[in-house]
């Protein structure tokens, strides 16, 4: 331990610098950001990061609305991140993973970019690997500590190890988009001979302690960003005498971990500076993405990944519209959609699951719900085609109403569609 403490990181002075950043533009808005917290119970790596998260917030003068939701219930989980989506005061949202209650790729189809604090949507990772918004605050907090260290990212060599969906492969895309020379080790790098040459290594593997002695080389930077819970303790990839052989290495705790937070509430002051412009945020394109996608052999429907792209949208249009409860009945129409639509995912994939098991009875009974959950869908967005309708808009929003009205009709044009061939199918 001792050998290593000389090369330890002190990142102390960037994290007062990154507040002071995140003060500065709190102070200079009017109204307060708000940062919708989503975490289930027994998450406790994940609640360890809600709470540092909140606590850089409340301290920032960030306002926090927190949901701690059950671990076992996907539905109350959808509701709670449904109202925070489609809450108009809401700037942004954090989804703490891992999220036991819901499938993979369901908390992505109901988040839209526009309120995606941690750029965990495919169109949020798609704007930061091109550098038009800020990447996952752990990248930006890789880029905020490199940056610090006077290293250039642009003309250095850097070795990733990890390539997972929220650590490695996001900090990747991020460093290439500003220009430096990436390569990227999968995981099992004991095996890996020989090492690309590297000025900095970045460790986002999750697993204590895993960092071999003899992949890090004299004269380089580590970044230890893959951190694990053992005996209670938070530990890093890299243990104190692999990391002597680096000239400087972050710590775990007190390391790149603190940075993440700031960098968070610093991606939340961009997304709250946004404002609903010929298109409402990101998400309405989104919405005409996620129509090509039919009902599939995975269990999806094409209603569940168009509903959440239209409740975003439709949270983009009551951003300046008041008063504030037609907003509230917007948001409450929207949560019934995409609650719909989750039924109508659910509700084919225990039909496939009945096919499989090859109970007749079971196949008919199944059948019947999945014939019956479009409909349901339907009925929504003919209400949601109401209150667009309705909605009294400002000349530069309209274009977004129009937009939203003609994706509505062919959502439901394309959800009656896939009933009709549900139905003509031999069971």
């Amino acid at each position: 331990m001792d050998s290593a403490a000389s090369n330890l990181l002190d990142l102390a002075p960037l994290l007062e610098e990154l507040r002071a950043q995140l003060r500065d533009r709190c102070r200079a808005r009017k109204l307060p950001y708000r940062l919708g917290v989503v975490v289930e119970e027994g998450n406790v790596p994940g609640g360890s990061f809600a709470r540092s998260l909140e606590r850089e917030a409340v301290a920032g003068g960030v306002e926090v609305v927190h949901r701690t939701v059950p671990r076992d219930n996907a539905e109350t989980t959808l509701t709670a991140l449904d109202a925070l989506v489609v809450n108009p005061t809401v700037h942004g949202v954090v989804v703490v993973q891992p999220v036991d209650s819901l499938p993979p790729g369901v908390v992505a189809a109901h988040l839209p970019a526009s309120k995606d604090v941690e750029a965990v949507t495919p169109a949020a990772l798609s704007a930061a690997a091109e550098g038009r918004r800020r990447g996952t605050p752990v990248a930006e907090a890789c880029l905020a500590t490199l940056l610090y260290l006077g290293i250039d990212a642009s003309r250095s060599r850097i070795l990733i190890i990890g390539h997972g969906s929220t650590g490695g492969r996001p900090i990747a895309q991020r460093l290439l988009a500003t220009g430096a020379q990436v390569s990227v080790v999968q995981s099992d790098i004991a095996n890996v001979h020989p090492l690309p040459p590297y000025d900095v290594l970045i460790s986002a593997i999750g697993i204590a302690g895993v960092m071999p002695k003899a992949a890090i080389r004299s004269g380089t930077t580590v970044l230890d960003v893959g951190t694990s819970m053992v005996d209670g303790q938070l530990r890093g990839d890299v243990s104190p005498e692999a990391g002597a052989a680096a000239t400087r290495v972050t710590p775990v705790p007190g390391g790149i971990g603190r940075i993440t937070a700031v960098c968070a509430l610093l991606s939340l002051t961009e997304l709250g500076g946004l404002q609903p412009g010929p298109v409402a945020s990101w998400s309405l394109l989104e919405t005409v993405a996620r129509m090509l996608s039919p009902r599939d052999a995975a269990g999806g429907a094409a209603a569940a990944a168009i509903t959440g792209a239209l409740a975003a949208g439709l949270d983009g249009l009551c951003r300046l519209h008041a008063p504030a409860e037609e907003i509230s009945e917007s948001g409450q129409a929207a949560v019934r959609l995409l609650l719909a639509a989750d039924r109508d995912r659910l509700a084919f994939g225990h039909y496939q699951h009945a096919q499989r098991q090859g109970d007749p009875a079971s196949v008919a009974a199944a059948r019947l719900r999945a014939l019956a959950t479009p409909g349901e869908i339907a009925d929504q967005l003919n209400l949601l085609e109401e209150r667009l309708r309705a909605l009294e808009t400002t000349p530069s929003l309209d274009l977004d109403r129009r937009l939203a009205l003609e994706l509505t009709v062919a959502a439901r044009e394309a959800v009656t569609r896939l009933q009709k061939e549900f139905s003509s199918q031999p069971p």
